[in-house]
């Protein structure tokens, strides 16, 4: 009985779990506390990613923070949310790619990205197979 109790003590804290990392990352590039993003801070997201400050993600700088920094995921979900993230399939994420990207967590079209439209189509995005979303394609919601 014992062992039972402790098995689902460890799922429930597994599970409770779920998220964390995104709210945090969230949270890191939300400045002004309003638990809402605009494109501005959105872009921070992934400016994050931009370790050498070129103004581009490369899929290399992408994983490494996925993996070791932010801890998020690993490395084949993070291969996965890069090709998603370039929406333009030139190999990098940048300046061009973030318009459809904030289009795409902007589920409402009220120019604001809110933690809970974030957290869903973060999730639609880890769920979805890379060959299933496009996210280019959702900037006309």
């Amino acid at each position: 009985m014992l062992l039972f109790v402790f098995a689902a003590f460890c799922l429930l804290a597994a599970r409770c779990d779920e998220g964390q990392r995104e709210v945090a990352l969230f949270n890191k590039v939300d400045t002004n506390h309003d638990y809402q993003l605009t494109r501005a801070e959105l872009d921070q997201v992934f400016l994050l990613f931009d370790n050498d400050t070129d103004g581009e993600v490369t899929p290399e700088e992408f994983k490494e923070d996925w993996v070791h920094q932010f801890d998020i995921g690993g490395p084949q979900e993070a291969d996965t949310l890069f090709t998603r993230a370039d929406t333009n399939d030139d190999g990098v994420i940048d300046a061009k790619d973030i318009p459809a990207i904030f289009a795409y967590f902007d589920e409402n079209n009220n120019s604001f990205v809110d933690i809970s439209e974030f957290l869903t189509e973060w999730g639609h995005l880890s769920l979805t197979a890379a060959n299933q979303v496009d996210v280019s394609v959702n900037v006309g919601k």
